[in-house]
């Protein structure tokens, strides 16, 4: 930063009137040696415009009893004397006033550090976006979900982005052949080898899906899984994993294009992915309704579609409630 610009941030500071953002600015500029000796150039130059100064009490005071005692005073009026702990003062003040620009620098840096180091892209519910990142890799995210990006570039070895949610990413090779890797919560990191692999990382679980190339897996217990194209992996959140094969994409990559993929799939676990996709929450108080299965592919841009096509499917009605949504046998309503 120039010269000027970091001492008006100074003199803000001084002043009790820093942003956070100033304050993290300040404690990067601080961890250079050359920097601290311009700070207590500034500390000076501020002193010296808000000269502190101590009241003579001492003769204000014999002052104050004359005129209670109704005498004249020949005592004059209180003097303005240079304050003698200002040379404490200044010491105290150059480590103290430092140590705390610090303290709360790294308070700021705690706090705004994804803000600062990380562009971040969400998807809101019901809704898929694309992105292109910087290295030409193709994000497409699912709904209800984060993608953390280096705000200021990859480095040299690796292509690092975090991910919460659902998202396909279709990773481009570079010169150097630095790897890719999308992490996800509960230390499961995905490192790609070149390929189109679809992450999945909810509350729930973790799954990964390999459509082309190859991906290594880091799972949280220390263990390592190369994956090849049709594998899916499927992590439990106490860790444990499965390593399955499938004969279609279709089940992994649907919901791109708004549809839902059913396989044998209980109204239970639909309930789940309507949740997830719309953020609106739907039980099923009946067992054996619950425990229903369906099979196929349905179009579902809102929450509303689908329940409409499980309705008609299943013969169930839909039950507005005031901030969830029931799903029960028709015989409930039409005994």
């Amino acid at each position: 930063m120039e010269s000027e610009q970091i001492k008006r941030i100074v003199f803000d500071f001084f002043d009790g009137k820093a942003t956070a953002f100033q304050r993290k600015l300040l404690a990067d500029w601080l961890s250079d040696d050359a920097s601290r000796e311009q700070y207590y150039q500034y500390l000076d130059e501020w002193e010296n415009r808000r000269p502190q100064v101590a009241v003579d009490t001492e003769t204000a005071l014999t002052r104050y009893q004359l005129i209670l005692n109704n005498q004249k005073t020949s005592v004059g009026p209180a003097k303005m004397q240079p304050d003698l702990s200002a040379g404490f003062f200044r010491k105290w003040a150059r480590w103290g006033i430092a140590a705390s620009v610090v303290l709360v620098g790294l308070a700021g840096a705690y706090l705004f550090r994804a803000q600062l180091l990380y562009e971040t892209h969400q998807t809101a519910f019901g809704e898929t976006r694309e992105y292109r990142l910087e290295d030409g890799t193709e994000v497409t995210l699912n709904a209800n979900s984060v993608l953390r990006v280096p705000r200021f570039g990859f480095g040299r070895d690796t292509r690092k982005v975090y991910l919460e949610g659902e998202g396909e990413f279709k990773v481009t090779h570079t010169v150097t052949n630095q790897r890719f890797i999308v992490q996800t919560a509960d230390r499961v990191q995905v490192e790609v080898l070149g390929t189109e692999f679809v992450v999945y990382s909810r509350k729930k679980g973790k799954r990964v899906f390999l459509s082309k190339g190859k991906v290594k897996l880091d799972l949280p217990q220390g263990q390592q899984l190369y994956m090849r194209p049709g594998n899916v992996v499927t992590i439990a959140n106490s860790g444990k994993y499965q390593l399955s094969r499938t004969a279609t994409a279709r089940p992994y990559v649907a919901w791109k294009d708004h549809w839902f993929y059913f396989d044998n799939t209980s109204v239970a676990e639909i309930a789940e992915q309507i949740h997830e996709r719309f953020g609106i929450k739907v039980t099923v108080p009946d067992t054996r309704l619950a425990q229903r299965r369906i099979a196929g592919n349905y179009k579902a841009k809102r929450a509303d579609d689908l329940l409409l096509i499980l309705s008609e499917l299943l013969n169930l009605n839909v039950v507005k409630r005031d901030q969830y949504i029931e799903l029960q046998p028709s015989k409930y309503l039409n005994p």
